[in-house]
């Protein structure tokens, strides 16, 4: 009987040693340690967790800029836009690009516009984060050209990027005349059938034919 109660004991501690060792090693699995900032940590019971999302360190936007605010295209021309997010440095910098009137002016995933008959439209710009928005007025205008009498005047290309062309027909004996939106003259030539515009920046302009008393205006944009 003494050999029953001493292996009874036996197989108890046994059966004890295991169940510490079960309760230890679950209780082990069973905690998430989690390392925070500034060297600290904290534990907890995964029973207790009901999902565990990874949180990147990310940088949102905080707003976009196209960087003209309105343009004037004739048909079947192009004009890329261009933008600015504010930070540069914002994660997702993706944007959609649409058209208030693609019978006017279509525009593609890039940015770039394409005239497609007279009128006017709204092309919008907006971030995929934050839903943020810019706008630019589009102008499609008849082909700048100027005919009267036996005068055909013409100006090209426009939008501009280096040099504007002029073409006077039969009027050798004219004034060209550039300036700003403000009305302020950048430029004054005689006779000239060439216009280097690689020194004035980006935006809109009118230049203005003087011919025989007789005024000719155009407006203009700077790529």
């Amino acid at each position: 009987m003494k050999y029953q109660n001493g292996r009874f004991m036996k197989i108890h501690f046994i059966l004890f040693l295991l169940f510490i060792f079960y309760t230890t090693n679950l209780t082990a699995q069973s905690k998430l340690n989690v390392n925070l900032i500034g060297g600290s940590s904290d534990s907890y019971l995964l029973n207790d967790i009901d999902k565990i999302v990874i949180i990147k360190n990310t940088v949102s936007v905080e707003s976009i800029t196209i960087e003209v605010s309105n343009i004037e295209l004739k048909k079947n021309e192009n004009y890329q836009l261009n933008y600015n997010i504010v930070p540069e440095n914002a994660t997702n910098k993706s944007v959609t690009w649409s058209s208030s009137n693609n019978n006017v002016a279509t525009v593609d995933n890039n940015g770039l516009v394409t005239a497609i008959s007279e009128g006017s439209a709204t092309i919008e710009v907006e971030t995929e984060d934050g839903k943020l928005k810019d706008i630019v007025e589009v102008i499609v205008s008849p082909t700048t050209s100027v005919e009267t009498a036996n005068i055909n005047i013409k100006i090209y290309p426009n939008p501009i990027e280096n040099r504007l062309v002029i073409e006077t027909g039969d009027i050798l004996k004219y004034e060209v005349v550039l300036s700003d939106i403000s009305g302020n003259i950048l430029y004054s030539e005689f006779d000239k059938n060439e216009i280097d515009f690689s020194i004035f920046s980006s935006g809109n302009y009118f230049l203005t034919l003087i011919a025989n008393n007789k005024y000719y205006n155009f407006k203009l944009i700077k790529k």
